[in-house]
């Protein structure tokens, strides 16, 4: 059995490697395999089964704390570093102006939903706990609304059981799956889709420009290069002791904050990341090793879903069903709230599909469906979607206080 540190890090690096490699393989059942499980959700089982055959003892580990501390801080200041919010003004204002109501739409139906199962199966549903049905479905608003960083950090802020925690992924997987194999069909039936809902289709084809990296020269990107690994092993390594400073000094002069998690080191650590990578995006560093960090952070969020699988309960998934029927009752309102206002100003479907997806599916799906109902419009998905960073972990955090004062 393996139970240190040491050789849990060990062995979880080797199976990521391994995953990696048959994600990126050519061989068939691979393939179907991937297509069907996603490389996140993997990333999450196989530690959960390693850990239930008792080969992985991870009771004592210190890596999940030592990645909460360290790892998530910096995701977040990579993730968001990629912002650009001047290029955003090529977005067009009704297409931006659908994606933030899709993100309101999601902020309104995480309550309405969660009320639904109050009225309709409340013993089904634990209300009180770290696997309180609030505190997972938090989790997973804060993942539609931005990204798995996004949601590995409030199950840190509100303390989500890994028990609902699980659950919460498996939704998401299930949900944002669906959705996308719709929105690919929408976007073969776009023109007929638009003829029967009226839509005015001057209002389309919006083209975002090609967005490309500022090309620099190679001083002066050796220059930004140093700057930009400075902040982020300040990030890593310091935002640790700035945040314990702001917790203590707020628990002790506002002990009445406590119950909005304003005394939590982590919360700070993620507020001080977010701001730093907002900061910097303004700067020439967001044109430095865009792949590169983007990569890295990517691997970190890995690494941190697979400590977290350690910890999974099976018996989680008993209340599964309620959960899926919550979802859907979500996913309706979103859906209903942007087709409503589609509907009303004419507008043409693809407005809908790019702005829901680029919530729900985040920077990885949204531009596969943007490309779908036009080429030029991927670039604009993936500007929205990376703009989700920044404010989802905040929404996702005061809307699931809003969901706790939810009781059946």
């Amino acid at each position: 059995m393996l139970s240190s540190d040491l050789e849990i890090g060990f062995f979880l690096a080797l199976l990521l490697v391994g995953i990696f490699y048959t994600h990126s393989s050519s061989i068939k059942f691979f393939n179907i395999l991937y297509r069907i499980f996603p490389l996140m959700l993997i990333c999450y089982i196989l530690p959960a089964i390693f850990s239930s055959l008792n080969i992985i003892d991870a009771s004592n580990s210190q890596l999940t704390e030592i990645a909460k501390t360290h790892f998530m801080p910096s995701c977040l200041f990579l993730l968001i570093l990629s912002t650009d919010f001047f290029a955003l003004t090529l977005v067009g204002r009704k297409l931006l102006g659908m994606y933030v109501l899709g993100a309101v739409s999601i902020c309104i139906g995480g309550p309405l939903s969660l009320w639904f199962g109050a009225v309709f199966f409340p013993d089904e549903l634990l209300w009180q706990g770290d696997n309180a049905a609030w505190k997972g479905m938090s989790t997973l608003m804060a993942n539609w609304l931005g990204g798995t960083a996004n949601q590995l950090a409030i199950k840190e802020i509100h303390h989500v059981g890994d028990a609902v925690f699980a659950v919460m992924m498996a939704i998401n997987v299930l949900f944002s799956g669906l959705w996308m194999v719709i929105l690919l069909f929408i976007a073969e039936r776009q023109d007929k889709i638009d003829d029967l809902l009226k839509a005015d289709k001057s209002f389309r084809p919006i083209f975002c420009h090609d967005l490309k990296p500022k090309v620099m020269p190679k001083l002066t990107r050796y220059y930004w290069i140093l700057i930009l690994m400075s902040v982020f092993l300040m990030v890593m390594f310091l935002t640790n002791n700035l945040s314990s400073f702001l917790a203590k000094t707020i628990a002790d002069h506002f002990p009445a904050l406590f119950k909005y998690n304003l005394t939590s080191d982590f919360f700070w650590s993620v507020l001080i990341a977010t701001f730093l990578g907002l900061l910097f995006s303004l700067t020439n560093a967001r044109h430095v090793l865009v792949n590169e960090t983007r990569h890295l952070a990517l691997f970190f969020i890995y690494i941190m879903i697979m400590l977290m699988g350690l910890n999974f309960d099976i018996s989680a998934l008993s209340a599964a069903p309620y959960y899926v029927c919550i979802g859907f009752v979500w996913f309706f309102i979103h859906i209903i709230i942007l087709f409503i206002f589609t509907v009303f100003f004419r507008l043409p479907i693809m407005y809908l599909a790019i702005a829901s997806q680029c919530n729900i599916g985040g920077a990885a799906s949204a531009p596969v469906v943007a490309s779908a109902f036009h080429p030029r419009l991927a670039s604009a998905a993936v500007l929205m979607a990376v703009w989700g960073y920044t404010w989802a972990s905040l929404l996702a955090w005061y809307v699931g206080f809003l969901m706790q004062s939810i009781q059946p």
